[in-house]
């Protein structure tokens, strides 16, 4: 299985990456702080200078920028908010760093199409996960949607994250794909611990963007006091009922679907390396929770051995009712495999 992992500057991680090239579908990445993207900014995150530095560096890996928020200030579509974007995509392209854009936003998708034909004819455009692609009906119809600009048509999808244990349904989008968009790859995101069927996920996203605008405090405290981790934390099952794939169950896929994503760019250089890492080897051996987007937020009041997992666990949860209400499964095995930690200071190791 090939793998599509995160990108960051940090010398260590970056040598990984390198290092694993053959292994790997492409490399995505914040394209700067200050651009829109479906995370909050960070207090460390690198340059356009220093991210076009390492980017260039690396073997001949596609390098996908992020430009996935849900919406966008007006100014960004027409104004000199646009202008700025179509300079820095021109100075990545420039330096040999990007190859294409993630977007989740139709509207700038057309808006940076018309601003320079010339950039966009530079770039492929793939559509984000956040697009939330369940169906071949679905998938087409993003797709073209993405071919009538002029970016470069999408080389690669992302299915829904909530079909990620419905191999069947999986293979037949794939097929599908395959066949109306010869060359096409098609992938899963891994390891984002979201709810199935998160009902919060829409509020979230536009929350996230929305902070980007104004003043607008957005971050683990919503999830933590009103949303999803607040379910987690009250019925542990939920965790193991997330639709997240474990290294140890990938290779279930091949064949499925063509490349796995693994996400955690927000995290530290130290964390990706142990995570991307965990992905190639087809092995983690920890807390579980510590592995998944959202999920590691609880990491350090709950831990759920991943090596105890049954070796039958995928295979029990793929194809499932998903009706958890009156199952039990995941609840009865995060009874045994679930603990609580009691509240402590973590314990400081430098890189």
């Amino acid at each position: 299985m090939r793998f599509e992992v995160p990108f960051v500057p940090e010398a260590a991680y970056a040598s990984l990456v390198a290092g694993q090239a053959r292994a790997l579908e492409a490399v995505y990445f914040r394209l700067g702080p200050e651009t829109p993207d479906a995370r909050l900014p960070g207090l460390a995150d690198p340059s356009p200078m220093e991210l076009a530095a390492g980017l260039a560096a690396l073997p001949d890996i596609p390098r996908l920028g992020l430009l996935n928020a849900a919406f966008h200030a007006p100014d960004l579509l027409i104004g000199d908010g646009l202008r700025d974007l179509v300079m820095l995509l021109d100075g990545y392209l420039a330096a040999g760093a990007v190859t294409g854009i993630i977007y989740a936003d139709q509207y700038l998708l057309q808006a940076l199409s018309d601003a320079s034909p010339e950039v966009a004819g530079a770039l492929c455009a793939i559509p984000s996960i956040n697009f939330r692609l369940d169906s071949l009906e679905r998938a087409s119809a993003i797709i073209e949607a993405a071919g009538s600009t002029r970016f470069r048509p999408p080389p690669s999808v992302i299915l829904d994250r909530d079909s990620n244990r419905r191999p069947g349904h999986l293979a037949a989008i794939t097929q599908g794909l395959h066949r109306q968009w010869p060359g096409i790859r098609v992938g899963v995101m891994a390891n984002e611990g979201c709810l199935y069927a998160c009902p919060y996920k829409t509020a979230h996203d536009a929350h996230i963007a929305l902070s980007r605008l104004a003043a607008c405090r957005v971050g683990p405290d919503i999830n933590r006091d009103l949303g999803c981790l607040r379910r987690f934390a009250e019925d542990p099952g939920r965790m193991l009922a997330s639709p997240f794939i474990r290294p140890e169950d990938v290779g279930r896929l091949e064949g499925v679907v063509d490349f796995v994503k693994v996400c955690g760019r927000s995290r530290t250089a130290r964390d990706l390396r142990t995570i991307v890492s965990a992905y190639l080897a087809g092995r983690y051996d920890g807390n579980l929770l510590w592995l998944l987007d959202t999920l590691e937020i609880l990491s350090d009041r709950f831990t759920c051995d991943n090596a105890a997992l049954p070796e039958d666990f995928f295979a029990r949860t793929a194809d499932c009712s998903r009706q958890c209400r009156v199952c039990g499964y995941c609840r009865t095995l995060a009874d045994r495999l679930v603990s609580r930690r009691d509240p402590a200071l973590p314990r400081y190791t430098p890189d």
